[in-house]
């Protein structure tokens, strides 16, 4: 395993023994869920073993980023070996990913009017993921009643990879009385892959 910032991987080939021979062994790197270009480069090449040694190394650079992801994974596979046969042709090297996940939030105010039968409300992340992010949300009375200004409404949020807004709607409830404007709340809790640092919002539904 190897933290994304390392600049290189460093994977050892052993010899099961020393030998008097020279010995050598071709390598190449293949994707795993780690995607060269962008995670890692492409590396390949001949290793060679001096006599009397019994290890080499192979350096693989890893590419750092500013995306919060899961860690991924890259395989080096051996062949054609001379002086020496093969026991164990692939390794798999983990790529740890160091950086803070993204924060999610919903907009402070929003004003509605109670004619307008459904209202449209944004929740953003402060940057892309790499990762699936969730969040659940629900509303709560202020001084508007659920059942007579507006419909009581609970759900979760699901940002696919790369996403950074997703909305909900919430339905608003006309009368003939008049009446002071009202308001609502709506509370994020229960993330995963985020953190929240604005879980709620106030909504006023004007008559």
């Amino acid at each position: 395993t190897n933290d994304e910032s390392a600049g290189n991987a460093s994977i050892t080939i052993n010899l099961s023994s020393a030998s008097a021979k020279e010995i050598s062994v071709d390598y190449t790197t293949s994707d795993g869920t780690a995607t060269a270009g962008s995670d890692y480069t492409a590396t390949s090449g001949t290793l060679t073993i001096s006599a009397g040694e019994t290890s080499g190394s192979i350096i693989v650079p890893i590419l750092a980023d500013a995306i919060d992801e899961n860690n991924e994974t890259a395989n080096i596979n051996l062949s054609n070996a001379s002086n020496a046969n093969i026991s164990d042709d692939l390794a798999v090297f983990t790529i740890s990913d160091d950086d803070l996940g993204p924060t999610l939030s919903i907009s402070d105010v929003t004003t509605v009017d109670e004619s307008a039968t459904e209202s449209s409300f944004t929740v953003s992340l402060s940057q892309s993921s790499g990762k699936e992010i969730t969040v659940d949300y629900v509303t709560s009375d202020g001084t508007a009643t659920a059942g007579s200004d507006y419909l009581a409404t609970s759900g979760t949020l699901t940002f696919a990879a790369g996403e950074t807004s997703k909305t909900f709607s919430i339905s608003t409830l006309s009368d003939s009385t008049d009446e002071n404007n009202e308001t609502a709340n709506i509370t994020l809790s229960n993330a995963t892959n985020a953190n929240i640092t604005d879980d709620s919002a106030i909504f006023t539904i004007t008559d």
